[in-house]
């Protein structure tokens, strides 16, 4: 009887103690749904900013301080440049911004940023923005620019970006082989075909890091060492590099840094492909040659796409919100404009709300104009204004 009154002792206590622990886990399984329902940012919410009907003063504009208005752009040669160029000459016309524009006519870039090679810039003003093609010295950009400008740079997949160079530039020392691959033999027989530009450097691979600066020894010996403490030096020297295959992330990261309102990081669709050339292949095998050839510029994607990684991974809740908000509206900006652009009468404008990035604004054709318009064009656009500042 009493080995009977001990076992159901045991066993109404250890009932007690299962129910106690279940109602201890259900309650915090309570408590932290609550934290998740008022912690966690509400994107429907933010999302009523896009053409949806609730007032614009709901919804709180959480862009403060000052923007950055000294700032100077790598524009690596087919990696998406041109399209973040565009952001900052927009930018900086919008605001009546100095440039540093090349000095040479029809000219979208310069090979150094020196006093020689720009337009003089008025004595009682500073470049705010550099954002053409130039190779980066360090020396060179402190002694031109601003002691707080932000530097930004771009990458892009190095066998991507080499079959969009020879796609779009139609490099004769690919394309002038004859035969049905002309690629490949290309790469196969690169000591046969290869030409060298004026700093006597490979023309076809290895240009993004030529475009960052990198020591000219280093594209004809392989020196891990030395390309690792170069490495180095561009991450203390840029404040950011963008990843093409991660454009949009990398634009909202962007934004971050210079503090901008989310609108003048908006972007349309430019320098779209050009007709392809069957004769010209790029495959496993392309790809396998030409990663021998090209290691430079795969230590510099691979470096930037691991601290790109990094970046995300280190932001707030609320980046991936912003990041979905910004796709839907720079979408609905590209569409409206071309369409607008498509038709010289329309005269149609696009109004947008506000959001925590961006305050209201609306969009009109000449905002669509400079949305779409040629690199140089505006180039040249800049150039006149610049000169009726030194002319006066």
């Amino acid at each position: 009887m009493v080995a009977i009154m001990r076992y159901r002792f045991k066993w109404t206590l250890v009932t007690g103690l299962c129910c106690l622990t279940t109602w201890v886990l259900y309650c915090n399984q309570i408590a932290y749904v609550n934290t998740l329902n008022t912690t966690m940012p509400k994107l429907t919410k933010r999302r009523i900013a896009i053409g949806q009907t609730e007032p614009t003063n709901h919804i709180r504009y959480s862009v403060k301080g000052d923007p950055v208005q000294h700032i100077a752009f790598i524009k690596v040669h087919k990696a998406a440049s041109t399209t973040i160029e565009n952001i900052f000459l927009r930018y900086g016309y919008e605001h009546d911004l100095t440039f540093a524009l090349p000095r040479k006519k029809d000219r979208g870039g310069i090979k150094l940023l020196k006093k020689q090679n720009i337009i003089p810039i008025p004595n009682n003003k500073h470049i705010d923005i550099f954002c053409t093609h130039v190779r980066f010295d360090r020396d060179d950009f402190s002694s031109m620019l601003p002691n707080d400008t932000v530097h930004i740079g771009i990458v892009r997949e190095p066998f991507s970006q080499f079959e969009s160079s020879i796609r779009f530039l139609r490099q004769k020392a690919v394309i002038d082989i004859p035969g049905k691959n002309p690629v490949y033999e290309y790469l196969a027989h690169n000591d046969k075909h290869m030409k060298t530009g004026g700093d006597r450097i490979p023309t076809t691979y290895n240009f993004m890091s030529y475009d960052f600066g990198f020591p000219i020894d280093l594209f004809w010996k392989t020196d891990y060492n030395a390309m690792q403490d170069y490495l180095l030096q561009l991450n203390e020297d840029f404040d950011i590099v963008l990843v093409m295959e991660f454009l949009d992330e990398s634009i909202v990261l962007m934004r971050r840094v210079l503090n901008w309102d989310l609108r003048y990081v908006l972007y349309g669709k430019l320098n779209a492909k050009k007709n392809i050339d069957p004769r010209l292949k790029f495959g496993p095998n392309e790809e396998k040659l030409y990663q021998n050839w090209a290691k430079l510029d795969y230590a510099l994607y691979y470096f930037f796409l691991q601290k790109h990684k990094e970046r995300i991974r280190n932001q707030p809740p609320d980046f991936f919100e912003e990041l979905a908000y910004f796709r839907e509206t720079r979408t609905k900006y590209d569409n409206f404009c071309s369409a607008l652009m498509s038709d010289d009468k329309n005269t149609a404008k696009l109004s947008f709300e506000g959001s925590a990035w961006n305050k209201p604004f609306v969009v009109t054709r000449e905002h669509c104009e400079k949305l779409y318009i040629h690199d140089v064009t505006f180039i040249n656009i800049l150039k006149r204004r610049h000169l009726q500042l030194l002319n006066e």
